[in-house]
């Protein structure tokens, strides 16, 4: 089961580094285009502008969306304590890792003792 728990918890940061990249991605490219918004040239055409500022809004919302998977995917690995959002908290991945090293101890422990 810690095996197991443990490539889980791996494939999960390999998720959440894919994850990262793209909101990277996103982030630069959201600068860029807010950059050449501001900068726009006033002999150049409106309705260009325009679907610029569409896309940033479209790209805005990606980089809303991943925020919210990062948040998930570490929420996954690391737990959380009790809070207004996770009034019972939520156990992650690496504190199962932790409880079954522990048994796995009281269990060395108690063969040794019989």
């Amino acid at each position: 089961m810690i095996w197991d728990l443990e490539f889980k918890s791996f494939k999960t940061r390999e998720i959440r580094e894919d994850v990262r990249r793209e909101y990277d991605q996103q982030k630069a490219k959201l600068s860029i285009i807010e950059e050449e918004i501001k900068n726009w040239p006033k002999d150049k055409d409106e309705g260009d502008r325009k679907r610029l500022e569409d896309k940033t809004e479209l790209i805005k919302r990606d980089i809303s969306r991943f925020e919210q998977q990062l948040k998930q995917l570490d929420l996954e690995i690391t737990g959380s304590n009790p809070t207004n959002e996770y009034p019972d908290g939520v156990q992650g991945i690496n504190h199962q890792i932790d409880s079954l090293q522990e048994l796995k101890l009281m269990l060395r422990e108690h063969i040794k003792n019989c």
